[in-house]
């Protein structure tokens, strides 16, 4: 047993040779980028109701480690599920010299390893930038942070346990329902978003209009009491942290940990051998449904097969469809919220380049995913080898579902900003041309990256390898980053300046497109047939 969890925590964490550097390093920066983007907002909030919330500074911590361990259960329950009741070795584990006892006890140990890694990587660095923030950092605070780090998996573990049952369950009741889970996901992305931008509001409430609205701070003084009790597991980590009434939180935090433990071990169990029996017997990947192109030609075949294809990959159907369905509602929030800021810092007139560069942002996190539309078929990939279809054509069909997609999210998100004015007619007009410019160089960018970097053979998990995103992602926000400085810029010296961000925007996108299709187009055929199935 001790053998088979270093081998899987070696699998998950140890270096694998089969991991390019590159792309070890892109996911390193992406990490990065978000990791600085979250702590910054860590900061900013800390400050903000620091001064303006008539609340303790360990009141104000209960905040941040009330959402570090519900984020924590989450993640516990989604690795239960993953490891005790859908593992994707199952056919090779279960031929493993262990009992299934020790199997079970196995993951639940690797489980809460896996837990603490992710407990050290959160807690240290938000509660140090809060306490830096609040005022309160010394050493005997950042001892009872490393405290809380041991301490905080506990009671996250011990529900997860319990919650992964009825989450299993209600997966498998979904798992031929791909589009009811999309819509699913879709309404906590743009809740998430919500919440996301309600914060950046407040916070330009603070830092740049220095003032409050009406009823905000009540709000947060109910919020900021109502998770400080003794209901609340995050009220004895606090007590752990800041040395407060010490052994009542370890305590709690322990016993309760432990008796939930016990329960929760001795029902998944039953739960898991259930599954695991069933899952064995079944046949897992056995069934097959009959083909739904038959009828089509063979562009339409393509067309819909690439489709399904999106629908059946969750990196694709969540973060892909997910992101272009819900763009047009943050995009509404984002073009508020950059245009309320803006004209605080610029004055008044930034519409216009607040809608390109947001829109441009949605546009490269859409169009992204097209690094991967070689990788997506993995081990199928020889197939297309043999499809009577040039394979320029396979591409363009891929390519052209990928543009109807950014379009449609496109058209609906121009059409909101219009209806609520943000822009005129003639802006509207551009916008349209720029960003559809940018999404068919974008798409194309992506093909031609992934002719050159396939990445045929799939993570563990099935998914695509997802350095070539990284990429696309990297490139289409610096093409934003440019798109929005040059028309927020440039309407601001004079008539002359808006009509040339207009032809800059429209120069810049319409050459990165044209050029990306002609690469596409004469170079195409010869990278696809020089890569091995």
């Amino acid at each position: 047993m001790r053998e088979f969890i270093r081998l899987q925590l070696k699998l998950k964490w140890g270096l694998n040779r089969n991991n390019s550097k590159s792309s070890a390093v892109m996911t390193g920066i992406a990490a990065l980028f978000a990791v600085g983007i979250g702590l910054a907002l860590v900061w900013a909030l800390s400050v903000a109701l620091r001064r303006g919330v008539n609340v303790s500074v360990k009141q104000l911590s209960q905040l941040y480690l009330t959402i570090l361990m519900l984020g924590l259960t989450v993640v516990a329950t989604g690795m239960q599920m993953k490891r005790l009741y859908r593992p994707a070795d199952l056919l090779i584990t279960a031929r493993f010299p262990l009992s299934p006892f020790k199997m079970f006890l196995s993951y639940l140990i690797l489980n809460y390893i896996d837990l603490c890694i992710y407990s050290a990587a959160v807690l240290l660095p938000v509660m140090v930038i809060f306490g830096v923030a609040a005022g309160c950092f010394t050493f005997v605070y950042f001892l009872g942070v490393l405290l809380g780090v041991l301490l905080m998996p506990l009671i996250p573990f011990a529900l997860s346990v319990f919650l992964a049952i009825p989450a299993v369950y209600l997966s498998a009741l979904l798992e031929r329902h791909g589009v009811v889970r999309l819509i699913v996901f879709v309404v906590f992305l743009v809740g998430a978003f919500f919440l996301y931008d309600y914060l950046l509001n407040l916070l330009a409430q603070y830092f740049i209009h220095k003032n409050w609205q009406a009823n905000t701070l009540e709000i947060w003084e109910a919020v900021l009491h109502g998770v400080d009790g003794y209901y609340n597991p995050a009220y004895y980590l606090g007590n752990v942290i800041f040395f407060e009434r010490f052994w009542l939180g370890f305590g709690v935090l322990l016993g309760a940990g432990a008796i939930l433990l016990a329960g929760g071990v001795a029902l998944a169990r039953a739960v898991c051998t259930s599954f695991r029996s069933k899952a064995l017997d079944s046949g897992i990947g056995l069934y097959a449904r009959p083909s739904s192109v038959d009828g089509l030609g063979s562009a339409g075949a393509i067309f819909r097969y690439s489709f399904r294809e999106i629908l059946r990959t969750k990196t694709y159907s969540y973060f892909y469809l997910g992101v272009a369905i819900s763009t047009p509602v943050m995009v509404f929030f984002c073009n508020d919220l950059v245009t309320k800021v803006g004209e605080a810092q610029m004055g008044a007139g930034i519409n216009f380049g607040a809608s390109m560069l947001v829109i441009a942002v949605f546009m490269a996190m859409i169009c992204s995913f097209t690094g991967t539309v070689l990788s997506v078929e993995g081990k199928n990939f020889y197939i297309t080898k043999l499809i009577p279809v040039p394979f320029r054509d396979q591409l363009l069909v891929k390519a052209l579902l990928n543009i109807l997609v950014s379009s449609v999210a496109l058209a609906i998100s121009i059409t909101v900003i219009g209806v609520l004015q943000f822009v005129d007619l003639a802006e509207i007009a551009v916008l349209a041309s720029v960003q559809l410019a940018l999404a068919a160089g974008l798409v194309f960018n992506g093909i031609n990256l992934n002719l050159a970097n396939p990445n045929l053979k799939p993570k563990a998990n099935g998914e695509p390898e997802e350095i070539n995103i990284t990429y696309m992602l990297l490139i289409g926000l610096a093409i934003a980053a440019i798109l929005g400085t040059c028309c927020i810029i440039l309407p601001k010296f004079s008539v002359l300046g808006r009509t040339a961000a207009y032809i800059i925007a429209a120069v810049l996108t319409f050459a990165y497109a044209f050029i990306n299709i002609m690469i596409f187009w004469f170079t195409a055929n010869r990278k696809y047939r020089k890569i091995e199935a």
